[in-house]
This record gives structure tokens, sequence and C-alpha cells, in this order.
């Protein structure tokens, strides 16, 4: 207990959240449980109790116009037998009677077999079992009484006295035993309710306990995690206060402390301004680092990719193009560049290198790379491009160069040699063949484009 009261406050805001987590998952569970508890109880009712009350109104129904048919030949007496109207009645009467009958019995016998079999009866059990006797005695019953039924009709006016005493006695047993079964179902349905309803009131109560307690726990942990956080949000603002001092010595304290409606919106306003000073320091720091990646991968004559800058991006596209991507290449140099330095000066010679690369690139694509490699050499490098429309891409190169006409400037003409990546190639390889198609065309005459 001492040792938690000594750990950090993370930690502690933790485990108290790891007990109210666990303690509102049980309490899910504990729900969970009961709802289908309760679920499979109403489903109960639902199929099993709520049709046999069905099957009480229905045979109390029957019970009736049997006594009604009963009473119909009592009042007759021996007149009975003399009226055939009054048989045939009596007869389509009594068997409709004991046909419905039956299928109410069996409706039950059904309703009670299918609940055992698929476990839907889950309460008084046993009690379910027990009905489905009496149905079965009421069933012999009921086919006791439409056998007598039949000898009364056989026996006739001259017996009538004593099997008429038989029917009654029958039906009475017969009558004394549905309302047996009835007042036993009645019963039954009851008790299921009354279990179902204490079950409702349990889970209420129960769960009232439970909610009440993650109340609790939950009040604790919040009232725990206020006065903390306001303990700690107190000391990060100090702190937050002398990282702004160490970054503007000179800032004001009015500069350094902001209001707000709390601890948190004023340590939120704090944390904005610190980081936008942190903001504008980073900006500062990546400008200085893309000026010194400019300038360690640019050429400062010309502006296109420097040597080093040449090696990184061969490999990479030599690396690309062993997982299935293609490039090609062009060298190029300037014809007679020596003679154009001799004739009017190196400064010139300089504006002509940069007035090759500015045309250049305004018909490359952004995707193309172009290098400065050697004093007036140049390699460009066409992603997705095939030895074919390179080739095309450089004739068009030379004859823009070829037709330039600036101001101030000498005319001069380049020559290119084009070849595309091929299986197995090295930096080694394709430079190499690229420079002999160089040389190829230089030796050709110059102005020249030849493709290998």
């Amino acid at each position: 207990m001492f040792n938690w009261l000594n750990v950090s406050m993370t930690r502690k805001i933790s485990s108290l959240s790891f007990v109210l987590l666990s303690f509102l998952f049980v309490v899910i569970l504990y729900s969970t449980y009961q709802t289908q508890k309760i679920y499979k109880e109403m489903q109960e009712v639902a199929e099993i109790d709520i049709p046999l009350s069905e099957v009480i109104a229905d045979i109390e129904i029957l019970q009736l116009k049997q006594h009604l048919l009963m009473e119909g030949i009592r009042l007759q007496g021996d007149a009975f037998f003399a009226d055939e109207v009054s048989q045939t009645k009596s007869v389509k009467g009594f068997d409709e009677f004991s046909q419905l009958l039956s299928a109410q019995l069996d409706k039950s016998i059904s309703i009670l077999h299918t609940g055992m079999t698929f476990g839907s009866i889950r309460i008084k059990v046993e009690e379910h079992q027990s009905l489905i006797q009496q149905i079965s005695v009421l069933h012999s019953h009921r086919v006791g009484f439409e056998s007598l039924f039949s000898r009364f009709l056989n026996k006739g006016e001259e017996h009538y006295s004593v099997s008429w005493d038989e029917l009654e006695k029958q039906d009475n047993l017969l009558d004394s035993q549905a309302d047996e079964l009835l007042v036993n179902i009645d019963q039954l349905t009851m008790k299921v309710a009354a279990t179902v309803e204490k079950q409702e009131r349990d889970f209420m109560v129960v769960n009232a306990i439970l909610g009440l307690s993650a109340f609790a726990i939950g009040g604790y942990l919040t009232l725990y995690t206020i006065l903390s956080f306001r303990q700690k949000v107190g000391s990060l603002r100090g702190q937050i206060e002398s990282l702004h001092r160490s970054i503007s010595p000179d800032e004001s304290n009015d500069a350094i402390h902001n209001k707000g409606s709390d601890e948190l919106d004023q340590l939120e306003k704090d944390l904005k301004i610190l980081m936008a000073r942190f903001s504008l320091e980073k900006d500062n720091r990546d400008e200085v680092e893309t000026q010194l990646i400019e300038l360690a991968t640019r050429d400062k004559l010309t502006g296109a990719f420097n040597r080093h800058k040449w090696d990184e991006q061969i490999k990479d596209e030599l690396a690309l193009a062993n997982r299935g991507h293609h490039f090609s290449l062009i060298l190029l140099d300037v014809d007679h560049f020596k003679k154009i330095n001799d004739a009017y000066g190196h400064d010139f010679g300089d504006n002509v290198l940069k007035l090759l690369v500015n045309t250049l690139r305004k018909r490359l694509r952004e995707t193309d790379m172009l290098f400065r490699i050697g004093g007036e050499e140049f390699a460009v490098l066409l992603r997705d491009t095939n030895c074919e429309d390179a080739g095309v891409l450089a004739e068009q190169l030379r004859k823009k160069i070829e037709t330039l006409n600036e101001d101030g400037m000498p005319p001069f003409t380049i020559s290119l040699g084009v070849t595309d990546y091929q299986d197995f190639d090295d930096q080694s390889r394709i430079v190499k063949r690229a420079d002999i198609l160089l040389y190829e065309a230089k030796g050709a005459g110059r102005n020249r484009v030849m493709i290998g």
C-alpha cells in the first residue's frame, strides 16, 4: 500500500483506471449473463407458458360445450332415443368435442416435449414433466368417455338409467381431471411468472449496487486525477517558464505568463508559444540544412546536379531497374569547347555552360535529372523511358542547341550518346556504353546523336 503511494502519478491513475475498468467489465459480464438468463426465462414464458394458457382457455370452452350436450340429453331422458335428430346432433357434438379436446391435449404435450427437448424449459422442470403425465391420464379418460358414450347409444332406451349413470360418472371424472389439469397449468404458469419477476428484481438490485460502486470508484479517480493534474501542471508551467528564459533571456514575465480559463488552458497557451519558438528554430535549421544540401549536390556554376549527386543517383536508378523499373541515359558535351574558351575567354565559356543547362532544363521533365560530371560533359537520367524515346529527346535537344541565337553569345553545338538499361548493367557498363556512343558521335563529325 505504501509503495503504491510513492509511485508515479501515471502509474497511480493507471492502477485506479484498471480497477475501475475491471469493475465495469464485471458489471457488464454480470449484466450480460443475467440479461441472457432473463431472456431465456421470458422465452420460456412466451414459448411454453403462454401457449399452455391458451390451451386452458380452449379446454374450458370445450368443457362448457360438453356440459351443454350432457344437460340436453339429461333433460330429454328416454325421449332422447326416440328423437333421431337429437341423437345425430349429440353424436356430432360429442365427436367434435372429443376431437378438439384430443387436439388441445396433443398440442399441450407437443409444447412440453419441444421445451424439454430443446432446453426451453428451465424453471420448475419436474412440474412440467408431471403435467405431461396428467395430460396422458386425461387422454385415457377422454377415450373412455368416448367409448362409454358409444355403448350408451347402443344399449338404447331400456337400459337408459343404468348406462346414463355410467356415462354421467365418466363425464364427471373427465371433467374433474380436466379441471385439475387446468388448475395445475395455471398454478405452474403463475410460479414461472413469479420466478421471472424475482429474477428481474434481484437483477435490478445487484445492478444498482454495482453501479453505485462503479460511481464511487469513478468519483475517487476523477477527484484524484484533478488534484494530481493541478499539482503537475503547476510544476510543468514552472519548467516551461525556465525553458522560455533559456531561449530568450530578455523575455518579460508578461510575455511568458498567459491567463486562461483554467490551468490546462494556461498550459496550452504556454506550450503553443514554446512550440512556435521551437518551430521557428526548426524552420531556420531546415532552411540552413536545405541550403547545405543544395551546396553539396549542385554545381556552383550551372546549377545542375554535381558529380557527387550523380554517383548516388545512378546507383539508386540501377537498384530500381533491377526490381523492374527502366531508365535511359544521355551523355553529352559541348563541341570544341576549348576553342570557345580560347577564342572568347573563360567567362564566355562559363556563360555557354549556363546557357546550355538553362536550355536543357526547359525541355526536360520534372522527373528527369541533369548532372554536370566533367568540365563541359553532362549526363541526363530519364526515368521510365526506353532507348527509342530517349533518342528522340536527344535529337530535339541537339537541334534546340544548334539553333540557339542569343545576343552576345557564340554559336555552339553538342554531341550526344544515348543508351538505356540492359540486364546485368552496373554503373561502369552503362556509362562506358554511353561514353563510347558519345565519342562515336564526335568521330562522325560532332553535332550528332548516337543511339545504342
